[in-house]
């Protein structure tokens, strides 16, 4: 499975075969129990099946426990410790997790669990009316209804979080505290999306991830519904920050109330991302939207500025691009660099007014995609791995659809181009060590970057205790690094 690079000992790993391609995995450490949910991918190797199976296998017996089927396209599965709930459609399932049994069922789409307090979350599905908005709180260890609120689907969930031990908050069409234990909360009600959009769905549209609740359970409920037209939030001590399609707002944590908002004229806001510091929040409206998963251009791109305190605009940039939205961005001594499909701009954040700004043409670059963050590593001159924005500060990282990385400087331009090949993805770190993938091989390096061992593992590998755990095709690994945490 690998090697020590300090003293050439052989990693050894147990590799269990699974009969078909290895989509999701859950590992139960406790039980010893590994769920692997199996989907194939079409004879040309572009689309995923269907269906497939879900095979509950005991790793400290070496057997099957239970297998069955699963429509992907109407089902889902979701695992908490030993809670195994399986939605079907309008219903959802406790399985026992050692034989695959149903314990209970309830006519509701569960799609999010609060596993310490063991309540599950989801609509009401009314025979006569379909979904609902009628949320309802399950217990989960006989799938009793618990508590009952109404909650605008509409729009789908942008985000739920807690902020103490038991209150949620649900970004659904504004934003909504929740007991989950009674349900009860405030509702802060906004608009987040918008009907009967009639514009042209943008010709690279491609699907996206949805963040935390994804697939069919979360989408909006009809296909001319446009979503997203909503920040991600911010929170404070006390305070909740929000951008939708009519306003920004801070509202307090514990009550729900307004504590000032500022509002939009029509139809200038989309899908933003609002960040902050000591005394301002900034916000970067990006100009576009989603229709479905498609995404299509929306409202019009700007940056902008308010106080904290009172929410008074300090600016509003308006930028200069037609059917362009922001992809990216990132903040370097007080400016704010933007990319769009074949330009960056360059922002001062102190005023809001435009520093910079460069075309990159297609033909020579290919289109831009995003910038670089510290996740990404190269070897240096001695042979160490460092993070790609820690080699130079003074520049930043652009990745292209070609696979390129540029190296754009202060002045916007460019000073190398970097390969694919070249970078490493570091996705975990454990204890004092850093792990970094390059394709299918994981490299181990200390906290100096010095390599200390090679192994056989993809940026999905997770850690539990000692050990490291991979998925591959059909293959889930499992590598024993205590004796190297042992000696470092």
């Amino acid at each position: 499975m690998g090697k020590s690079l300090v003293d050439s000992l052989v990693v050894k790993g147990v590799e269990y075969v699974f009969p078909d391609r290895i989509h999701e995995t859950f590992l139960d450490t406790t039980s010893g129990f590994l769920t692997a949910q199996l989907r194939g991918l079409s004879k040309n190797g572009k689309w995923l099946n269907n269906t497939g199976n879900i095979v509950q296998y005991d790793i400290k017996n070496q057997k099957v426990l239970w297998s069955k089927k699963i429509a992907y396209q109407s089902s889902n599965l979701q695992q908490f410790s030993k809670t195994m709930i399986y939605t079907v459609a309008n219903k959802s399932y406790c399985l026992d997790i050692n034989t695959g049994n149903e314990l209970w069922e309830v006519k509701n789409n569960i799609y999010f669990v609060d596993p310490i307090n063991n309540i599950g979350v989801g609509y009401k599905f009314k025979s006569s009316t379909g979904y609902s908005n009628e949320l309802e709180g399950i217990d989960l260890k006989n799938g009793n209804v618990l508590w009952k609120r109404d909650l605008n689907r509409e729009y789908g969930w942008n985000d739920v979080f807690y902020t103490n031990d038991s209150t949620l908050i649900v970004v659904a069409a504004g934003l909504h505290s929740i007991n989950i234990k009674t349900g009860k909360g405030w509702d802060y009600n906004t608009i987040t999306g918008k009907k009967d959009y009639t514009g042209t769905v943008a010709a690279n549209a491609v699907g996206v991830g949805l963040g935390l609740l994804t697939g069919t359970f979360v989408m909006s409920t009809g296909h001319d519904l446009v979503r997203d037209l909503v920040s991600n939030t911010l929170t404070d001590s006390s305070s909740i920050y929000l951008a939708s399609k009519e306003q920004l707002v801070k509202i307090d944590k514990q009550s729900g109330e307004t504590i000032w908002k500022f509002p939009f004229s029509n139809d200038l806001t989309s899908k933003s991302t609002i960040f902050m510091n000591d005394s301002v929040i900034f916000m970067l409206n990006k100009g576009m939207a989603f229709m479905g998963y498609r995404q299509l251009d929306f409202g019009k791109p700007f940056f902008a500025a308010f106080d904290r305190q009172n929410g008074k605009q300090k600016f509003l940039s308006l930028i200069n691009v037609k059917d362009e939205p922001i992809l990216s961005y990132q903040i370097q001594n007080g400016e704010i660099f933007l990319i769009f499909k074949n330009r960056i701009s360059k922002y001062s954040m102190e005023t809001g007014n435009l520093i910079a700004e460069k075309d990159f043409p297609k033909d020579n670059f290919g289109e831009l995609k995003y910038f670089v963050g510290n996740q990404v590593f190269i070897t240096n001159q001695n042979g160490d791995l460092i993070s790609l924005q820690q080699s130079d500060s003074t520049k930043v990282f652009v990745f292209t659809s070609q696979g390129k990385t540029l190296s754009i400087d202060s002045e916007l331009n460019i000073s190398k181009t970097l390969e694919y090949a070249d970078l490493g993805i570091y996705y975990l770190r454990a204890k004092n060590f850093k792990f970094i993938a390059k394709d299918k091989k994981t490299l181990i390096v200390n906290n100096k970057g010095k390599r200390i061992a090679e192994i056989n593992a993809t940026s999905n590998a997770f850690m539990i205790g000692n050990s490291l755990y991979d998925t591959q095709d059909k293959s889930f690994i499992t590598i024993d690094l205590s004796e190297m945490m042992k000696n470092e």
